[in-house]
């Protein structure tokens, strides 16, 4: 029998050059996504996991379920004509194998019961949000804007400029040019600070999501390498956040804008 653990808010196991990762959340002894949770941000977590034994990461082939452009930009990892492939499951669960795929069953006893109701409004309220007919009125990102920096941002890659500076610019404080000395950073840190928007207080972004999660908590976070930053809990965390927590930084689902998902890193709180 497989030893699932967790990871990055997941569940992963191995079983050779095969590896399966499946959500901790479920219903009726089915495997379902949590809030902000889908296949690409299963599938970045996967990626991650497999690098810490294999660096650079070679994938010859992604499942159409999972979003290419943001699997790259999360990940260390390597398009090429051979190596492994990334394939999504009829549930919330993914296998990633080389050369052979072994069927690795979801460890049902391990999983958490989540609420069924406020999982079917946050994925309708998904599909509304994700409606290019839906007009944002809040802050206006871009598309081009969203994609510039995605790299940066998903993959905290900071610019060494006598000290790290993260999210990337331009110029420093003084209208200097920085280079492109840059480094990535460790995806862990510690809260500093953190407040809870009430439903009514969230920004547009979130205002068809954030009355369903009865709100949204934000945590400015210092991280190992020294920037500061100010990000989102992951949805389905419930723990109340602590100044001095430890977090780690993953990427899930943020908002929808002009018909497109738009991801970004999210806070999970440690014990």
């Amino acid at each position: 029998m497989s030893n699932f653990h967790h990871w990055q808010g997941y569940l992963v196991a191995s079983n050779g050059d095969c590896y399966n990762i499946c959500s901790p959340w479920q219903i009726d002894d089915t495997c379902v996504f949590g809030y902000d949770s889908d296949y690409t941000t299963m599938a970045i977590a996967l990626v991650k996991y497999v690098a810490l034994q294999t660096s650079p990461v070679e994938i010859k082939l992604v499942d159409n379920k999972i979003s290419t452009d943001i699997l790259v930009a999360a990940t260390n990892l390597t398009l090429a004509d051979s190596g492994y492939t990334l394939s999504c499951n009829g549930d919330a669960s993914m296998t990633m194998f080389l050369n052979e795929q072994h069927t690795i069953i979801p460890p049902t006893e391990k999983l958490l019961e989540i609420d069924s109701d406020i999982l079917n409004n946050i994925n309708q309220a998904w599909d509304e949000e994700s409606d290019e007919r839906n007009i944002s009125q809040g802050a206006y990102v871009s598309a081009q804007q969203y994609s510039e920096s995605l790299e940066s941002r998903l993959s905290l890659i900071a610019q060494n400029h006598n000290v790290l500076i993260w999210p990337q610019r331009q110029m420093d404080a003084d209208g200097a040019v920085i280079g492109d000395n840059n480094i990535r950073m460790e995806p862990t840190g510690i809260v500093t600070s953190w407040t809870r928007l009430s439903a009514a207080g969230a920004p547009s972004e979130f205002s068809l999501r954030a009355p369903i999660l009865n709100g949204i908590a934000t945590v400015m976070v210092e991280t190992t390498d020294g920037p500061n930053g100010v990000f989102l809990l992951v949805d389905d965390d419930s723990k109340q956040p602590k100044i001095g927590a430890s977090v780690e930084l993953v990427v899930r689902r943020l908002y929808a804008q002009e018909g497109i998902i738009r991801y970004g890193l999210k806070a999970i709180l440690h014990d």
